[in-house]
């Protein structure tokens, strides 16, 4: 009986979120990829304390970021609910949020090394990549808010004030 009042748009909301999520799944398994490689790099900078966990070097930082990418990434690819996978990536996109917020305030060098050397490879110049990735961010934590907050919406809409009568 519910089923006849649910539309055609309405049963592509779920796909369009799993649409989502897949695409940042790949996303994040791109860039953990390009961390781990960097990391077993020979670059000097590598050897450096980071500028904000000043207690690990840009090595062990590119190593655990890499591993936090990919298990969210996993997650977001298993069977787990809607609600986990929006709300681990909200954690990491935010964590990375504040992160470029901390090396901003603290006046360390804006341009993230967030794929490692893979910009170099590729031609990108650090400040390139770090817009690049700043996009990346924004996508999915803008994309992950969003369906955050259309599951909130379409929940409270669904309390028994917004019923119709039988």
């Amino acid at each position: 009986m519910a089923s006849q009042f649910v539309s055609a748009r309405d049963e592509q909301k779920p796909r369009q979120e799993l649409h989502f999520l897949r695409s940042a799944a790949v996303i994040l398994l791109l860039t953990a990829t390009a961390k781990a490689v960097s990391a077993f790099g020979t670059q000097s900078i590598l050897e450096k304390a980071d500028p904000i966990f000043w207690v690990l070097k840009n090595r062990e930082l590119l190593v655990l970021v890499a591993a936090l990418e990919a298990f969210v990434a996993l997650l977001l690819l298993s069977k787990v609910s809607l609600s986990i996978k929006r709300g681990s990536l909200i954690w990491l996109c935010t964590n990375f949020l504040l992160y470029r917020m901390g090396l901003w305030i603290s006046d360390a060098p804006v341009a993230c090394k967030c794929l490692g050397d893979l910009a170099d490879r590729v031609g990108l110049s650090d400040s390139q990549a770090s817009w690049v990735m700043l996009g990346a961010l924004g996508y999915m934590l803008g994309g992950s808010l969003f369906f955050f907050w259309r599951s909130r919406s379409e929940q409270f809409l669904q309390d028994p004030v917004f019923q119709r009568p039988a």
